[in-house]
């Protein structure tokens, strides 16, 4: 018996006027997201990044030549605040893997770009963490892994569902006029 399954057991024991079953999917995903966490820290920390900076090279990477973006757009398809990818940002230039082009028509822009080096760490350690994904999920069959693939993306939209449901907008604040 694992953990999850020894949390369900107290539970119904201690509570049985309640349904714990969702702790079965919610601690199932979060142990799941903690290994798999784990696993990649482990697999980036020889190579000398952490799976934020590697985060940040992929980004770059996969968009394709010239491999630039502003920080605005890594933050936004990273879901960071500004302030958080400029941190990220400074640690990759200083290790020469990103430098920052000015935007050519916008002098107020800045774009975070690959470097050669940041292109050849990328493409040699994306490769690398593939067969690591690969081999975990060695135990699984192609129907499987789309099984949970379709399961995910079900649990994803009922969850967005949910809390959009239940996500309140305050109301806009009256704009102060001299006088």
């Amino acid at each position: 018996m694992d953990t999850v399954e020894q949390a369900l057991d107290e539970w119904r024991r201690e509570r049985p006027d309640l349904d714990p079953s969702p702790i079965g999917v919610f601690g199932r995903l979060r142990r799941v997201a903690e290994l798999s966490r784990h696993e990649l820290e482990t697999y980036l920390s020889p190579h000398g990044l952490t799976p934020k900076s590697f985060d940040v090279l992929a980004n770059l990477r996969r968009g394709g030549p010239p491999y630039r973006k502003t920080p605005s757009e890594l933050a936004e398809s990273s879901l960071l605040s500004s302030g958080a990818m400029t941190g990220r940002l400074d640690s990759l230039e200083r290790a020469g893997l990103i430098c920052r082009t000015p935007h050519p028509s916008d002098r107020r822009v800045m774009f975070a770009e690959l470097t050669p080096a940041g292109i050849e760490l990328i493409d040699d350690v994306f490769a690398l963490h593939l067969e690591n994904e690969e081999a975990l999920l060695d135990g699984l069959t192609a129907e499987e892994r789309a099984g949970i693939v379709a399961a995910l993306v079900l649990l994803e939209g009922t969850m967005l569902a949910t809390v959009a449901e239940r996500t309140v907008i305050p109301p806009r604040r009256p704009r102060r006029t001299a006088g």
